[in-house]
């Protein structure tokens, strides 16, 4: 076996896992606005079940609907919704899996025009994100009700058929706000030293282990560290363990972070994987129960080393899981070219998790959709042309292929990729054509036939006899309107990242993550680099816990001048004139003007085969349409492939 230690069975109290994988509890968007269970859900996890996983959560799911963090998150606070729940455990039981919620109350965080509800907290402790509202401190009469909440929320789940509870003491929500410092500032027996700051979190604990069986598995989830000046650190949490386990649990699965601090929540590609290794490995040198740890465990070799080395006893996966639910079955086999491997973007799960909708994937189109996007053998065999080896062409290349179709794709590089191959030029943004071994294996082994480095005109398109045509040609570069650019040494930004110059002085025009690639590889060669953006942020079209650090990596720069809210009102043959509403600016001395912000459609392709009169239907997908971003292009790409 490849992987011995990750596929060694495992015990959480007297509960048999059949490997050391953990799915974590991603809150994904999946349930009705009063917490109930949906099909989609069932789907979803009835999927990662059959993948092989060991035991998994549901998702953080409140006990309260005054602990309602998002408008779709999964409840367990009154008995009606014990049946869906019911449904869902028995769909995991068929596949051999194992499950249990993850009972949680949001507290300071939550948002009362997302809950209809008062906010309530240790402590009036105010969090910037939850709409300007504050808190109201709870009293020991509604902490005895919500003790009670979450025993009730626990014997619901074991009618429910659920294999273990879990107890969300991690990021920043009510119970690991007991904990923190930086949240609790009671002076009761609730607060002030660490004795105090436990008690509550303790009492939970009990009240769960006593409203259940004696044999159903408790799982504390606590953040190792909160990376917040007087927050819980790693310290505290080695002292905090033992007490927990006293109270009753039986494995601690160790996170990190608090909403103040989320990049260590769901860290972002600039992260590296393992990342929270050494707390786990301290946490369980101070307990004789079984330690998780998440973070960024996204390839089969990281986890093995981390069970090897004595980091943990088990893994918990959330987003490699997501990207791939038969993760743990390719591993095991040895099948790693096959794994659909996470690359930390964030852009499908945790990003569209904040703006309520419900979570996908930029990698895995059919996650979320695992049953609209089944797939189904098409009832007329078709041949079909793609024009472009780009994320949104190959996509729709591997599912047409999946469906039965005769699929020949042309691309005119050597190496299929399109702009996403780029992203192995901008420093941080490299995992992003890590997808492209995949698509293209995947591509390959559904019998995609790749006709690389040919340039794909309408003759040689015609010259296949296709039933139809899928044009992905994808956008390049263009010139933005601006007085006197084509007298300046304006330089496409892409053969930039390619071919980085040294020396002299560069106007980069455009905050973008392609302007800050651009601006990062010229300032290492020794550039100095304006970049001028005329909004008021940087990096606006990637993830957000990404953004702080590709815009905290920029600024470190010394050579880097950056100008917000400033628009480049002209340019000349060595200098330009901007404007930033109140004054103008003059530099001088330019020798590279990258313009990054504006790009246009590459129809060349798509025009001459719609100026004949003898072409089969067309089809245009992604950039050649409208510039947008890779997540965009690949599911539009997923759409189509299943609908042709």
């Amino acid at each position: 076996m490849r992987f011995p230690k990750l596929f060694e069975p495992g015990r959480v109290g007297t509960m048999e896992v059949k490997n050391r994988i953990i799915g974590s509890p991603m809150e994904r968007n999946y349930c009705t606005a009063e917490g109930r269970v949906t099909q989609r859900y069932i789907d979803y996890l009835a999927a990662r079940a059959h993948g092989g996983v060991g035991m998994m959560y549901t998702e953080a799911t409140y006990v309260d609907p005054r602990g309602k963090g998002r408008e779709f998150q999964m409840g367990l606070y009154h008995d009606d919704l014990i049946p869906e729940l019911g449904r869902l455990v028995a769909a995991v039981h068929r596949h051999g899996g194992r499950v249990g919620p993850e009972l949680h109350f949001g507290g300071r965080v939550v948002n009362p025009e997302v809950s209809g509800l008062e906010s309530r907290a240790p402590s009036v402790v105010p969090y910037v994100g939850a709409g300007g509202w504050s808190p109201r401190a709870l009293d020991r009469d509604d902490i005895a009700e919500l003790v009670d909440s979450f025993a009730a929320a626990a014997r619901r789940a074991a009618e429910a058929g659920c294999d273990f509870v879990g107890i969300h003491g991690a990021h920043g929500y009510l119970l690991s706000q007991f904990l923190s410092p930086y949240c609790n500032k009671r002076d009761d027996e609730y607060g002030g030293d660490l004795a105090g700051r436990m008690r509550f979190p303790l009492a939970v604990i009990t009240a769960v282990r006593r409203s259940i069986r004696t044999e159903m598995p408790v799982v504390f989830r606590i953040s190792g560290d909160e990376h917040q000046e007087n927050g819980l650190a790693l310290a505290d949490v080695c002292a905090i363990a033992p007490h927990l386990v006293a109270a009753g649990v039986d494995l601690i699965d160790v996170s990190a972070g608090m909403y103040e601090t989320n990049w260590w929540i769901t860290q972002p590609m600039e992260m590296p994987q393992g990342v929270l290794a050494p707390l786990a490995r301290e946490v369980r040198k101070h307990v004789k129960v079984p330690v998780s740890v998440s973070g960024r465990l996204t390839d089969p070799s990281v986890a093995e080393h981390l069970l090897e080395s004595g980091a943990s006893d088990f893994v918990t996966l959330g987003r490699a899981l997501h990207a791939d639910p038969d993760f743990p079955v390719k591993a095991r086999a040895g099948r790693l070219a096959e794994i659909c491997t996470c690359v930390a973007c964030n852009q499908g799960c945790s990003d569209m998790h904040a703006r309520g909708l419900p979570i996908i994937c930029l990698v895995n189109t059919t996650t979320g959709r695992e049953r609209e996007y089944a797939i189904r053998p098409t009832p007329a065999k078709k041949r079909i042309v793609v024009v472009g080896g780009g994320p949104a062409g190959l996509e729709s290349a591997r599912v047409l292929a999946l469906r039965g179709h005769a699929v020949t794709l042309f691309e005119r590089d050597d190496e299929p990729g399109g702009q996403l191959l780029l992203s192995r030029l901008v420093p941080g943004r490299e995992e992003l054509a890590g997808h492209l071994p995949w698509l293209v294996g995947e591509g390959r082994r559904a019998g995609v036939r790749l006709e690389l480095g040919v340039e794909a005109t309408s003759a040689v398109v015609l010259a296949e006899h296709p039933e139809l045509i899928v044009v992905a040609t994808g956008a390049a570069p263009g010139l933005p309107a601006i007085p006197g650019i084509m007298d300046s040494p304006v330089v496409d930004p892409y053969e930039i990242l390619r071919r980085p110059i040294g020396g002299g002085r560069a106007l980069v025009i455009g905050g973008g993550i392609r302007g800050i690639g651009v601006a990062r590889v010229l300032a290492a060669k020794g550039v100095r680099v304006d970049l001028v953006e005329v909004g008021k942020e940087l990096a606006t079209d990637i993830a957000s816990r990404s953004r702080r650090f590709q815009v905290g990596a920029l600024l470190d720069q010394r050579n880097v001048t950056v100008h917000l809210g400033t628009t480049v009102e002209k340019l000349g043959e060595h200098d330009a004139v901007l404007w930033n509403g109140t004054d103008r600016l003059e530099l001088t001395d330019l020798t590279l003007i990258v313009p990054t912000r504006t790009l246009l459609p590459v129809t060349r392709v798509s025009d001459d085969l719609y100026g004949r009169g003898d072409t089969p239907p067309i089809f245009l997908l992604g950039d050649c349409v409208q510039p947008r971003t890779a997540l965009e292009a690949i599911h539009e790409a997923a759409a189509l492939g299943h609908r042709l």
